[in-house]
């Protein structure tokens, strides 16, 4: 077994061009996770030694294909990305890197589906890390003329990360580059600091998202407990911002949000933090952390406040340490995941269903090491009801996994579709976010590790994108 890998410490560390702020503040945030993925490799090695030799045969269904449709070599093309996928209205896929690139701190890129079969990969944006931010951490989203929205963790102004749009090539020509244009730089004061997820519209065009840190200093979160804010667009084509809640760390209240936001028809804002909540647990609590984190809602009043409420704080046997978002089916259930915590302390899937207004608990599916190890990112839901994600260790190989649960009365069946290895075909390890499904099933999907060996020594390769076919096997290595 491999080691619990600290890949995305070295990336920030890597890079002498990231900004003081950025690494001081990242840093110790991603160290921390990382710590925490060293705690369970380690408690886990013994179980999951002995577990992997009772493993049987899984049921094929079909031929797998996995599909490699770029391995990043730390250049021009990038290196590391840390978010998932997004797609716009004709089927072009968008992404993030976190670091290297033309200028070194990252870059959005662009892959497209060629006629005739395979893919074109190409950077639409480069960022410098200087007022145009840098070392983006999110996933992109659209407006109605195809232009894009997304966060960056680095550079702004202040050095403290941005909220950034890039307008779209008027002729769409293949690799054109696309304009930037800075929406907001955080001030690292009450406004916020450092946003690690992507922004989600509104019915009217406003903006919302989360930063991981800045607004109330409490005792677990010193740097601040992060923010919940809002972007509105001013006659003038500036736009305003405003927070919507500060994070405090007490009183059952979560702290740090590492991801993003998502709304249903009323309004209402629903996300996780990564810390605060029940802050006595004592395996969630650290020298910079408290709590093992929360869920929440936050409703809008016809007043325009805004009141919070926390809907779980995890208490470790439920899950911990939530780096992915939620996922919201209509108005009747919120899925998401936790790195940590749940029988195996390997990480949970958990859900709400809403009854009559009020969101109840509903099942907690726990992993165990061998069918996956620390989910991070979001996760997918299919027109049957199946969920889909991705684990950043654990699998036959400790290198990651993809993973599908079907529900049923008591719960959810999981199959594990695919284990990740470094070696071989190359294509990835280590996803640090969840996956993207299209209509016909397949799932696409980042990995921060892996592809080309030889690149971003001493890493194990740069990372990749790849497809799975809804067209895939159960369980079998690549």
């Amino acid at each position: 077994m491999k080691p619990a890998s600290t890949a995305n410490v070295k990336q920030f560390e890597n890079s002498n061009k990231l900004g003081t702020a950025l690494t001081q503040i990242n840093l110790t945030q991603i160290k921390e996770m990382m710590l925490v993925c060293r705690s369970w490799s380690a408690s886990l090695a013994a179980v999951i030694t002995t577990t992997l030799l009772l493993i049987v045969a899984t049921q094929v269904h079909a031929a797998e294909v996995v599909t490699l449709l770029h391995s990043f070599s730390g250049g021009n093309d990038g290196a590391f990305p840390y978010a998932g996928l997004t797609a716009d209205a004709a089927g072009n896929l968008y992404g993030t890197s976190q670091i290297a690139g033309a200028n070194g701190f990252g870059n959005v890129f662009q892959l497209s589906p060629v006629a005739g079969g395979g893919w074109h990969f190409s950077v639409i944006y480069e960022f410098t890390g200087g007022a145009d931010g840098g070392s983006p951490l999110g996933s992109l989203i659209f407006d109605a003329v195809g232009d894009a929205y997304g966060t960056a963790a680095g550079g702004g102004v202040q050095g403290l990360g941005d909220v950034f749009k890039l307008i779209r090539p008027k002729g769409r020509q293949a690799d054109a580059k696309w304009q930037e244009k800075v929406l907001y730089s955080f001030q690292g004061g009450t406004d916020g600091a450092v946003p690690f997820g992507n922004v989600l519209f509104d019915a009217v065009g406003n903006l919302f998202g989360t930063t991981s840190i800045g607004g109330h200093s409490h005792i677990g979160c010193l740097s601040g407990c992060g923010t919940i804010y809002e972007l509105s667009p001013t006659s003038d084509g500036r736009w305003h911002e405003r927070v919507l809640h500060r994070f405090i760390d007490a009183f059952g209240e979560g702290a740090e949000p590492r991801t993003g936001l998502v709304s249903d028809a009323a309004g209402i804002l629903y996300g996780t933090t990564f810390s605060g909540g029940n802050n006595s647990v004592g395996e969630c609590n650290t020298v910079t952390t408290l709590g093992c984190g929360t869920v929440f809602e936050l409703i809008p009043s016809l007043t325009g406040h805004w009141h919070l409420k926390t809907l779980r704080d995890f208490n470790g046997t439920d899950g911990a340490l939530p780096r992915a978002g939620v996922t919201l089916n209509g108005t009747s259930t919120l899925y998401g995941a936790t790195t940590s915590g749940g029988a195996n302390n390997a990480g949970t899937v958990f859900s709400f269903t809403n009854e009559s207004g009020v969101w109840k608990p509903g099942n907690v599916y726990s992993f165990n090491g061998t069918n996956g190890l620390a989910p991070f990112g979001n996760l997918a839901l299919d027109t049957a009801g199946n969920l889909y994600g991705a684990t950043y260790e654990g699998g036959a190989n400790n290198w990651g996994a993809i993973f599908q649960l079907i529900p049923s009365g008591k719960g959810w069946t999981e199959h594990v579709l695919y284990n990740f290895v470094v070696s071989g075909k190359r294509f990835g390890a280590s996803p640090s976010d969840g996956v993207f499904i299209d209509a016909a099933g397949n799932l696409y999907l980042t990995t921060s590790q892996g592809g080309n060996l030889n690149d971003c020594s001493p890493n194990p390769g740069c990372g990749t994108v790849i497809k799975f076919s809804a067209a895939a096997s159960l369980g079998k290595n690549l």
